[in-house]
């Protein structure tokens, strides 16, 4: 049966099994882990020698010459071999002093290498008893984000809220709760206008829970559902957010990957999907902007999940409700739909994060949409085995409500192959949550930067095999690959989302390289960084600037150590500038730009014709001739235009 947009808007994001037939084969749980504390400081550097017998026969002997060249005192700890030595310092340095230390042995062709030795701990563990099976935000398989790796790291803030427009939510559910009662869920709102759709017996309210969203064969009879299709509530409200803000390390259910972030529910669908106004409505309340007939949000949102969409192009209502709304500096996260093809709106619109939804090896799953739209690739689960009776192994465990209609008992998705909980809607609040966690760090950082870094650290996705056909982009909304294929960058995004690597992305200072002038060769540009910026709690303190990969007559960099220097170009060239930004507890980043600096243009020789086979300096009358030609041509052009003027 043919279903209308209206009930594509809930129900093509959420997928649960229903059958043990038809599905591709898709289908273990993983260990947990305890928190890093990164030291700040620290006493001791290991040091390997390049020839350990040049600089001294013992490791005492050794340690007395990396004090000189250190310009420290350093005693000998212990010796790892022959060659390796760990030395002592008086007292432990701050990373910037300790930076500096290690530059200074470093400087040294005999060291090959000089390194702080920091102290390590297990990984960070919560209390969670379904933690092990939530594989998908640890580190066990190719495609998981390792989110346990940001959790040491950050444990998100409660200052970050991340908006779930969804259909409402339990807020009864132990793992879930009210904020003013010690949970993670806000207040929020219901933007479902429609009486019918919203379920609850009125339209828009301030109570966004989930009545349930059930449809009957008898609710087929009335207009506004003719072309929905029966089905029992699917709580997706609730999934969704307590995938993202689910109580974590409270002994209950599962982790939410935002550990400390807060849930804004926005309730925009109900029976059947929602309206694109309604959901307008509600990004644009969720992102702090005037809805008329709704109160001010007190909790504006840095972050929006849209677990929702259906097919067709990026409408101009969504396009300036996007612009209105990242201007305000909201990111936008959308999934990108579950027919296997072309990717849905608004997850197509430009400004958006769009997710699509990976197997655990990396490959894209087979319901998942796909195409250039597509920003990351995040798990959206699957089930390898192949029989009906065993376990979906990489199934996407959530907080729900075991009620097929009216709310039951709260309760949690299981592994049952017959109701495994798959979807590119979970693959999408994954990426919103990291993007949670990267605010978290660095409040500063833009809905284009962070995009940029949850793109640049992602992990690639896995090697072509020849046994899986290759993802393409898909030619029209027939041209569907709803089986396993190998992702590429133009059809799965950037790569698999990185939680871990994100947000160590994100506490390092984000480098802005712009630059005044043209590249051309006798020139010169001016080079500037004093745009970038350090993370929370944190100070730029070094900037660096070095040209590498010439092409030609190497620039020269004037005050290289300034956040903005001057690049002299004496001769044509191609190359490329790298500005390095040093932070005050040793936070590192790079950014680069290439530029090509062409010869300036050659004027044409001036020649001076001459008359006949006389001597110079006379003007010939080939050329007098074209003068006096000229002087009569544009005087008769004068003449014309004023008589223009006067007619």
């Amino acid at each position: 049966m043919k279903r209308s947009p209206l009930h594509a808007l809930s129900m093509l994001l959420l997928l649960v099994i229903t059958t043990a037939h038809g599905q591709s084969q898709e289908r273990n749980p993983v260990a947990a882990h305890g928190r890093i504390e990164q030291p700040a400081a620290t006493d001791r550097i290991i040091i390997k020698w390049r020839n350990a017998e040049s600089t001294g026969s013992s490791p005492a002997e050794r340690a007395t010459k990396a004090s000189k060249l250190a310009r420290t005192s350093l005693s000998a700890k212990q010796s790892i071999s022959a060659a390796i030595d760990v030395v002592q310092l008086q007292t432990p340095l701050s990373a910037a002093a300790l930076n500096s230390t290690i530059g200074q042995l470093l400087a040294d062709p005999q060291v090959e290498y000089a390194a702080p030795d920091l102290r390590r701990h297990i990984h960070a563990v919560t209390s969670d008893p379904l933690l092990s099976e939530q594989w998908y935000l640890l580190s066990a398989q190719p495609a998981a984000t390792g989110t346990d790796h940001a959790w040491d790291l950050t444990k998100g803030s409660s200052a970050v809220v991340v908006a779930v427009l969804d259909t409402g939510v339990r807020f009864d559910h132990p793992d879930l709760g009210r904020s003013s009662a010690g949970g993670k869920i806000l207040a929020g709102y219901d933007f479902v206008t429609d009486v019918a759709v919203a379920n609850d017996g009125d339209g828009r309210d301030a109570d966004p829970s989930d009545p349930g969203d059930w449809v009957t064969e008898a609710d087929k009879q009335q207009p506004e559902f003719t072309k929905c299709d029966a089905a029992s509530s699917s709580w997706h409200g609730t999934r969704v957010a307590g995938l993202i803000g689910g109580l974590t390390d409270n002994g209950v259910g599962v982790a939410g990957a935002g550990w400390n972030t807060r849930v804004l529910p926005v309730r925009v669908l109900g029976k059947c999907g929602g309206y694109d106004s309604d959901i307008i409505a509600g990004m644009r309340w969720a992102a702090g902007l005037a809805v008329a007939g709704a109160p001010v949000n007190p909790t504006p949102a840095q972050v929006i999940n849209l677990s929702l969409g259906s097919d067709g192009g990026c409408t101009a209502a969504y396009r300036a409700a996007v612009d209105e709304i990242t201007a305000k500096g909201v990111l936008i996260v959308a999934s990108a739909g579950n027919e296997g093809g072309p990717v849905s709106a608004p997850a197509n619109c430009p400004g958006v994060l769009g997710v699509a939804g990976l197997r655990h090896v990396g490959t894209k799953v087979g319901f998942s949409s796909l195409g250039p739209e597509i920003g990351i690739g995040a798990p959206g689960g699957n089930c390898v085995n192949t029989s009906g009776n065993l376990p979906c192994l990489f199934s996407i465990v959530v907080a729900t409500d075991s009620g097929t209609r009216t709310p039951l008992a709260a309760t949690y998705t299981d592994q049952n192959p017959l109701t495994a909980n798959l979807g590119t809607s979970f693959s999408g609040p994954m990426a919103a949550a990291t993007a949670a966690l990267m605010r978290s760090v660095n409040s500063n950082l833009s809905p284009d930067q962070l995009t940029t870094l949850i793109k640049r650290s992602s992990t690639p996705f896995p090697a072509s095999d020849a046994s899986i056909p290759q993802c393409h982009v898909s030619t029209s909304d027939a041209d569907l690959q709803q089986a396993e294929c190998g992702c590429t960058t133009q059809t799965c995004g950037a790569g698999m989302l990185n939680t871990g690597a994100a947000v160590d992305a994100a506490v390092r200072p984000f480098v802005i390289l712009q630059n005044t002038g043209d590249a051309t060769a006798g020139s010169s540009i001016v080079l500037n960084g004093s745009s970038s910026f350090a993370s929370n709690g944190r100070t730029l303190t070094t900037f660096l600037w070095s040209v590498v990969n010439v092409s030609g007559t190497a620039p020269v960099v004037l005050s290289p150590a300034q956040a903005s220097t001057t690049l002299n170009i004496p001769g044509a060239a191609t190359f490329t500038v790298r500005l390095t930004v040093t932070d005050d507890q040793g936070g590192e980043s790079s950014e680069e730009a290439t530029f090509t600096a062409a010869a300036p243009p050659v004027a044409p020789p001036v020649t001076t014709p001459h008359a006949g086979g006389g001597g110079g300096g006379t003007m010939g009358w080939e050329l007098l001739g074209l003068v006096a030609l000229w002087t009569r041509v544009k005087s008769a052009g004068r003449t014309r235009a004023v008589k223009g003027r006067q007619a």
